[in-house]
């Protein structure tokens, strides 16, 4: 998202906290407020006034000058986990859609030009190829679950995230070509899913639905990801009917 800074309403003492908070990620995840500084471009000692702030009211601890989120920070997304029923409504149909289909299944939503995963339901005492954990981001054009919502968006708005997206994000099989790119979009919208192999991540394949609602439009995907020859064309028409089942389901409830 990028800020508007000459917008007189915004805060941009708020924003470099935001930024911040960000700085730790799943490979820092304890840094010292050099590392944070340099990170998000921050004069040190303003750096050290947002992180002093940050620590005082509970989002981040200290250990001899190395800092980390605490388990507060998880109060940011109460109020969306829970307005949108993420445990209580979204988590059981995932659970019930893995029973069906015998595979992990994650529900992702867009935000920019990625997607971020926000419930996720594995299959327990089985090896799976799926990392994801909620929270785990991927970018919308190189994946099923990205190209899922992105084949149906309004034109205008798919045309903006074509143009918006980072082509660098591709492996040398991913079609660079925005022409091609909505042709690829427009035959997602067709058939209904999106099915990728071997685009963003080698020798992974993955198989994504849309979610949507009627007052929403697409509000998100639902995929699971699979090894390479692991299901023939009719195999994998089963699991997108589980998976339409299970993105209806979640569809109603916004």
């Amino acid at each position: 998202m990028q800020l508007d800074e000459n917008d007189k309403e915004v805060s941009l003492t708020f924003a470099k906290g935001l930024a911040v908070i960000r700085a730790f990620d799943g490979r820092d995840r304890a840094i010292t407020i050099s590392e944070i500084a340099e990170k998000v471009k921050l004069n040190r000692a303003v750096a050290r006034r947002l992180v002093r702030t940050l620590e005082q009211l509970g989002y981040l601890s200290a250990d001899r000058g190395r800092y980390e989120l605490t388990p507060h920070i998880l109060t940011l997304s109460q109020g969306f986990i829970e307005g949108r029923g993420i445990a209580q409504i979204v988590q059981p149909i995932l659970r019930n859609a893995t029973e069906a289909i015998g595979e992990a299944v994650s529900f992702a939503m867009r935000d920019g030009n990625e997607a971020v995963y926000v419930a996720h339901s594995v299959v327990p005492s089985k090896f799976t190829l799926n990392r994801i954990s909620v929270g785990s981001r991927a970018p919308l054009l190189p994946t099923a679950i990205g190209r899922a919502i992105l084949a149906f968006l309004s034109d205008e708005e798919r045309d903006a995230a074509l143009a918006a997206c980072d082509h660098a994000t591709y492996t040398q099989r991913t079609e660079t070509d925005n022409d091609r790119l909505r042709g690829i979009l427009d035959a997602v919208r067709d058939v209904g899913y999106s099915w990728t192999e071997g685009e963003y991540v080698d020798r992974v394949c993955s198989l994504a639905v849309p979610v949507l609602s009627g007052t929403a439009g697409v509000v998100g995907s639902v995929s699971i990801i699979h090894e390479p020859g692991q299901y023939d064309p009719l195999a994998r028409m089963t699991i997108v009917g589980h998976l339409k089942r299970c993105a209806d389901n979640i569809g109603s409830t916004f």
